[in-house]
């Protein structure tokens, strides 16, 4: 059970007791990632996530990792295109430690430049990384492409340019800027009762910040704002690889919309389970790839698709393969023993994923800022009940239009248009 309160500068909170557990995770979510940043400071977010636990004005770095394992604690952080988190989790008895660790470092970091000449290489290092893996290139690549036009269309981290120009004042200035209270969601779960979490949250957090009235950020998709795009778009990626990455985008999917469980579930019946369509056609009957997956973006806006590798001598039958099964659910839509199946799968996901107070934690949060409610895993299930094949048919309809078509490829050589495939 989930109870939510704001407070009047606007930062929320977010419980679940749970006595059933010894532990307790704390989440500071704060409503800033890679969409907040322009070509002055591309990577950022990223950068301010990595200099987060790197010193206060009264703890070090090294303070803060032994303070942590003196705990037992573990912590971490990400970065999103929407939002920074630190999450912390050890016994209950040291949430008043994590607390206090967790907002001297929000309220106080100092950039320090001898760690930060450090970090903009770590940083580097993990952006060199993600370069070398054709997978990954394939995601940044393909969900860069379908969103072009928007602050999505930029790739989380920035550039090694970018990042390598960065500076201990322009931290502090977007720390100054975002790190405030109506951008920070604090999310608590495990064996620990409302009332102290509120007397934490007064002690170490509201003495920290200021105390005028406030409106919440809240992320609510704004058509206006992200107008429909021109679509069919193909892009090309030379490599020499042994098999051909490809990512197919099409429409975006808001994160807040009411149609996000109907679209979810649309979306395993697509490229899930062993028994999702694209698998039955395209890897059991004709043995085209090892895998292929639908795809969604885990942001506020992002677009829907479907991912696979394949060898480039089957990439042209798989492209044919693909049109042929989106042709049939065109026409056809679903099978209820498809929705049924997925059904299933989508109830027992919601339920695993809700396990750990940190797995809470973050599901309290991600309603929240998201859409604006407290989470109910019954009503999550009432939802999934609710969906027929009418429903996914409708989705498939609204959301892979070839209007919205977007191809990234990366492969050896190119022979033929895949938007021509797909298209026609």
């Amino acid at each position: 059970m989930y109870t939510f309160k704001t407070y009047k500068n606007g930062l929320r909170l977010v419980h679940n007791y749970d006595n059933t557990n010894r532990a307790v995770s704390v989440r500071f979510c704060t409503l800033v990632g890679g969409k907040d940043e322009d070509e002055s400071n591309r990577g950022i977010a990223h950068l301010a996530e990595h200099m987060f636990f790197k010193g206060t004005e009264k703890r070090s770095s090294l303070d803060i990792i032994k303070e942590f394992d003196r705990l037992g604690v573990s912590n971490n952080a990400f970065t999103s295109q929407d939002m920074t988190v630190f999450y912390a989790t050890g016994l209950a008895d040291m949430t008043e430690s994590i607390f206090d660790i967790l907002s001297d470092c929000f309220f106080h970091s100092q950039y320090p430049q001898n760690e930060l000449e450090n970090e903009k290489q770590v940083v580097c290092s993990e952006l060199k990384m993600y370069l070398d893996d054709n997978r990954d290139l394939m995601y940044t690549n393909g969900t860069g492409l379908a969103m072009q036009g928007t602050p999505y269309e930029y790739s989380l981290g920035g550039t090694i340019e970018s990042v390598s120009k960065l500076t201990q004042e322009d931290l502090k200035k977007f720390h100054d800027k975002f790190y405030q209270p109506n951008r920070l969601v604090i999310s608590v779960s495990g064996n620990i009762e409302l009332d102290k979490i509120e007397e934490l949250v007064e002690k170490y957090v509201l003495k920290e910040c200021t105390t005028d009235n406030l409106t919440p950020i809240l992320y609510k998709f704004d058509g206006e704002k992200f107008p429909t795009p021109i679509r069919k778009r193909f892009l090309f990626t030379q490599r020499d690889t042994e098999q051909s990455y490809v990512f197919i985008g099409y429409n975006r999917l808001p994160n807040s919309s009411d149609d996000i469980m109907k679209c979810f579930t649309m979306l395993n019946a697509l490229g899930g389970p062993m028994s999702s369509r694209l698998f039955i056609k395209v890897r059991e009957e004709k043995g085209l790839v090892y895998s292929i997956n639908s795809y969604y973006s885990k942001q506020m806006l992002g677009p829907v698709g479907v991912t696979f590798m394949c060898d480039h001598d089957k990439l042209k039958e798989t492209f044919e393969t693909i049109k042929k099964t989106f042709d049939d659910i065109k026409k056809n839509g679903f099978t209820e023993d498809e929705l049924e199946i997925c059904k299933n799968i989508a109830k027992t996901n919601l339920v695993l994923s809700g396990l750990t107070p940190s797995s809470k934690a973050s599901q309290g949060a991600t309603s929240i800022i998201y859409r604006d409610e407290i989470f109910d895993i019954d009503k999550q299930i009432e939802r999934i009940d609710a969906i027929t094949v009418q429903d996914l048919k409708a989705m498939f309809e609204e959301y892979f239009d070839n209007k919205y078509l977007t191809v990234s490829l990366i492969a050896k050589e190119n022979a033929f248009d895949p938007i021509e495939i797909l298209y026609k």
